[in-house]
């Protein structure tokens, strides 16, 4: 407690407070706001940020219980710990952005779901959308602090992720350690805490913002008996998941998900079919002969996405989940993206509202309609020609234009300069013309 309001105090760095729901950032989020809480009002002066990350697809029990949780820090920070002045004091849930959600790659662009050789989902989902963040943090403040409840008795992995950061000396602390990201660091407080003291701690010290601490430890005890949170990541080097794990329901890079099994075993029947669906993509992705024989690259011979036919049915299984879960699995706006994808891919033989009226019974209201599927038909059609013509990539080529379409609403476009020239060396690099 003393570190943490030593190195509070030391300068005027901000902090950004990973949280994850699990019991290694509670621990470390309700340390820390203790320990400030014992300060001065007037030793609060910079802002503390506690944030979140939400892919989208996490399990939908663990998702409830942190949004429940991070509604009552928000509280507790501003009218308890900042109540001199609450803007210090911010709670943020960070998303990925459309184009790197879960169901536009799965079903929109065909990937086949992630094993652990083609794990495209950690640095989309979770690193980018974080790092964002606390980019963002440093571009307004000039620098961050991330607190991050790592310790290196939870795995080989993380134990070598943290020592693999250059010693930054603040305060005499050998826990700081300077961070990739510029003018930022990385402090770990709770690194050389065994798994048992972690649970001591919790068990014995009542939550700061009013949550039940017991209540986390039924939920780890009915995921499984070791069930590992997924950490708030960063970085590559930090392990996103372990074996049994709270994380992503539709996570195929294990065999099994052994921490929904035995959620649903302990009373959570209703993911049964979230389990069947899960299972599955696991099935399915092994399957060579729902792949398309050229990848996105327009390489011959290198194993594709998924063809249409399999692209269309994965969306049904997953509605069908929709309506026997009761819960809302994807979005609207991810739909009509999925339906935007495929139309740039050349897909029009499914349409993603007939599916929808299928499964459920009832239109869906998004932007499409037959003009609109005969103009962009006939645009994919021209766009493909003229590139075969010219010896290019047209998937480059339409990747170019979605740049430039991204940049369209800015007032400064600055940057769109530097994004379109990374992505021509990327395309270079993968020399991906076709043959």
């Amino acid at each position: 407690m003393r570190e943490i309001q030593d190195l509070y105090c030391s300068d005027d760095t901000p902090w950004v407070v990973g949280y994850s729901g699990g019991k290694d950032s509670t621990a470390v989020l309700q340390m820390t706001l203790f320990a400030l809480a014992k300060l001065p009002k007037d030793k609060l002066v910079k802002e503390v940020h506690v944030l979140s990350n939400d892919t989208l697809v996490e399990n939908p029990a663990v998702a409830n219980y942190i949004d429940k949780q991070l509604a009552l820090i928000e509280k507790a920070g501003k009218v308890i710990l900042f109540s001199h002045q609450p803007e210090l004091f911010v709670v943020t849930k960070v998303v990925p952005k459309i184009e790197d959600r879960f169901w536009i790659n799965l079903i929109g662009k065909g990937y086949p779901s992630p094993n652990r050789f083609f794990r495209w989902c950690t640095e989309r989902m979770k690193i980018t959308p974080t790092n964002d963040y606390i980019k963002q943090q440093v571009s307004r403040l000039g620098k961050a602090l991330v607190v991050l409840g790592t310790r290196k008795a939870e795995s080989s992995n993380r134990s070598r992720s943290i020592e693999k950061y250059d010693l930054q000396e603040i305060s005499g602390n050998s826990k700081v350690r300077k961070h990739s990201l510029p003018n930022s660091w990385m402090y770990a407080p709770i690194t050389d805490l065994t798994t048992a003291e972690v649970w001591e701690y919790l068990m014995a010290v009542p939550s700061f913002w009013g949550g039940n601490n017991r209540n986390l430890a039924a939920m780890y005890r009915n995921a499984s008996d070791n069930a590992a949170e997924c950490p708030l990541v960063i970085d590559t080097s930090t392990a996103s998941c372990g074996n049994s794990r709270f994380g992503c329901w539709v996570c195929t890079v294990v065999n099994r998900d052994k921490s929904m099994e035995n959620l649903i075993e302990n009373g959570e029947e209703w993911m049964q079919p979230l389990l069947d669906f899960r299972d599955y993509l696991q099935e399915v992705r092994n399957d060579e002969s729902v792949r398309m024989p050229i990848d996105r690259l327009n390489r011959i011979g290198h194993l594709g996405p998924f063809n249409f036919d399999t692209r269309a049915e994965i969306l049904e299984r997953l509605l069908q989940a929709e309506v026997e879960t009761g819960q809302e699995i994807i979005s609207r706006p991810e739909l009509s993206a999925i339906q935007l994808q495929w139309n740039y891919d050349g897909n029009f033989k499914h349409r993603v509202s007939d599916i929808y009226q299928r499964v459920k019974q009832k239109p869906l209201a998004i932007m499409e309609n037959d003009k609109r599927l005969q103009r962009d038909e006939e645009e994919q059609t021209l766009l493909r020609e003229v590139a075969y013509e010219h010896e290019v990539n047209p998937n480059h080529i339409q990747e170019l234009m979605l740049t430039e379409k991204e940049y369209a609403s800015f007032l400064k476009r600055r940057n769109i300069f530097d994004d379109i020239f990374k992505k021509i060396e990327k395309f270079t690099i993968e020399n991906s013309l076709p043959k």
